[in-house]
């Protein structure tokens, strides 16, 4: 899986770095280990439905910031969010828990989850997502997810939220 992401990246010619630490599960697991990112932005991915459990979203941000779901669901013009299942997890995007990135549509290409990339991943100078493994962070330039999203016609958005609401791209 780790290794796909790496070929993936030296076949589209993006520059990357890899970062090696113990597992991390969630945004909360970084209280408790500490990891040099060596100036990236950490990005955390959430994977959401709406309440039909039709339709699946993968929302990728910077660590810190929150999602606000009712913003999004507005924007999205879909019924209330809510979180998936691990299992939902496994069968749209190939991965378990913890594992969840941009990255996953490696994993499994023909999957129906529509990535919504937060705007403000685009103004950072460096990211880290996990290369569909927990022990491993890979730092690249931002602007290379869609490189890696439209080599697979991923369905993806760029959104930026903020108070008063949703911006498309």
């Amino acid at each position: 899986m780790e290794q796909k992401v790496y070929d993936l990246f030296d076949k589209l010619d993006i520059k990357y770095e890899i970062i090696k630490h113990p597992p991390v599960f969630g945004a909360s697991d970084r209280e408790n280990i500490i990891i040099d990112f060596k100036g990236a932005t950490c990005c955390k991915n959430l994977l959401v439905k709406d309440k039909a459990g039709k339709n699946f979203f993968l929302i990728s941000l910077p660590i810190d910031k929150k999602a606000n779901l009712k913003l999004i669901q507005a924007s999205l013009g879909c019924g209330r969010l809510e979180f998936a299942s691990e299992t939902e997890l496994e069968e749209n995007l190939g991965i378990k828990k913890g594992n969840a990135s941009v990255l996953n549509i490696i994993e499994k290409e023909d999957t129906k989850v529509k990535f919504i990339i937060d705007k403000e991943i685009l103004d950072i100078d460096s990211v880290c997502f996990h290369p569909n493994v927990n022990t491993a962070s890979i730092k690249f330039s931002p602007l290379d997810i869609k490189k890696v999203l439209d080599n697979f016609n991923a369905n993806y958005v760029f959104m930026e939220v903020w108070f008063g609401g949703v911006l498309w791209e």
